[in-house]
């Protein structure tokens, strides 16, 4: 096995060049959410030149590639979105967000990190497998989806349920600067709406101040107790939004609402959460008569989480410590990622290894380093190489 893995490692490592050029392409081709068309066409495009036969655009806009192997095996699934965030202001860009400028071996722009770093990596190691016509036992699935950023998981559901893909493992590619993310905390948000009684402002007492009232939850928030998860850590919470009606300088606000943002961990549910919130109303009230509060739960994405003893961990362990030469860390993101959907929902065990530090996602300093992007596909195939050979 370690022969046709090292030349599958040399191919790559030969191959550099082309990978740095793959991703600088994939950067200058944007992607904002619900803009993917012309960057899935491109990503299709060349793994059909590369000699993939299994490739199509499916219903939403994903690009599904296959490689089925010759014997019986697990079902593997490498995991990326394409779209990313917008840019933002560009005078706070050192570069041009989409130049793919190459900086001090570092390669910048808007998705290097968050994820294309990771697309093109894929890519690139699942076409020197093919190259090297490694036997495969099983299937290895590449999914790039769309519609990642906005949080609702839309392209990898679709791809998974509508597709009719059933992999018996997942390999999510968000930055995790090499080491091994187990998974990350889920996120549900609350809506909570205080309601007062308008008057002219030139006289407060006719009224009573929603915002004022709001005033005291705010400060309670801090002070809610919090589960904990041994690996996952804290859960956590933000009040992340403000607003009032009816919004006069000269009127007493008779209502005001705030959104909360609650990092939610494994066991916590939403009826849990809002059970919470309203004990704290209900302690609000006991001391004040005239406060009036309802609590709402909204769009929820489940926490991930795969046990470090799951074997598919321990293969990826020692194949990325065949590449790397050094054990990778286990760590775990502090966003949301799409393991979120596949872990929880579709209950596909998903782990979490990709090129870049997601400090930068998001970021004017996104980038990716060219080391770590040539060393992220040759774990990405070592990991194939160990798990379906």
């Amino acid at each position: 096995m370690s022969t046709i893995k090292d030349q599958v490692l040399k191919t790559l490592n030969d191959r550099r060049d082309e990978t740095v050029e793959l991703l600088r392409e994939l950067i200058r081709t944007q992607s904002i959410t619900g803009e993917e068309k012309e960057i899935a066409d491109l990503i299709a495009r060349k793994l059909k030149m590369f000699g993939f036969e299994d490739v199509r655009i499916d219903g939403v806009g994903n690009v599904i590639c296959k490689l089925v192997g010759s014997g019986a095996g697990p079902t593997l699934l490498y995991n990326g979105h394409m779209d990313t965030v917008p840019a933002g202001e560009r005078s706070l860009w050192k570069f041009d967000p989409f130049s793919a400028e190459i900086v001090n071996d570092t390669i910048v722009g808007r998705g290097a990190c968050d994820m294309k770093g990771s697309i093109a990596a894929m890519m690139m190691a699942v076409d020197a497998i093919r190259r090297a016509d490694v036997k495969l036992k099983g299937i290895l699935i590449l999914t790039m989806v769309v519609k990642e950023e906005n949080a609702l998981e839309e392209g990898t559901k679709y791809a998974i349920e509508e597709g009719g893909l059933k992999p018996d493992i997942a390999l999510v590619g968000e930055a995790t600067n090499l080491n091994i993310s187990l998974g990350a905390r889920g996120r549900i948000e609350v809506d909570i709406l205080v309601r007062g009684r308008s008057a002219h402002a030139s006289d407060p007492s006719r009224g009573i101040n929603a915002v004022g009232k709001m005033i005291k939850m705010i400060a309670a928030i801090p002070r809610m107790k919090l589960p904990r998860h041994g690996f996952l850590g804290s859960a956590t919470q933000a009040v992340t939004n403000i607003s009032c009606q009816p919004g006069r300088s000269n009127v007493i606000p008779n209502l005001c609402t705030i959104s909360v943002d609650r990092r939610v961990i494994p066991s916590e549910t939403p009826e849990k959460i809002k059970a919470d919130f309203l004990t704290v109303i209900e302690k609000i009230k006991s001391k004040d008569a005239e406060f009036d509060a309802d609590v709402k739960t909204g769009k929820l994405a489940l926490p991930a989480y795969i046990s470090a003893s799951e074997p598919a961990v321990k293969i990826l362990q020692s194949s990325s410590k065949y590449v790397l030469a050094k054990k990778p860390k286990l760590s775990k993101y502090t966003f949301g990622t799409d393991a979120s959907y596949l872990s929880a929902i579709a209950k596909i065990p998903t782990i979490g290894f990709g090129p870049g530090d997601e400090v930068y996602a998001h970021s004017v300093n996104d980038h990716v380093r060219i080391d770590d992007l040539v060393a992220a596909s040759k774990v990405y195939a070592s990991f194939i190489i160990d798990l379906l050979s």
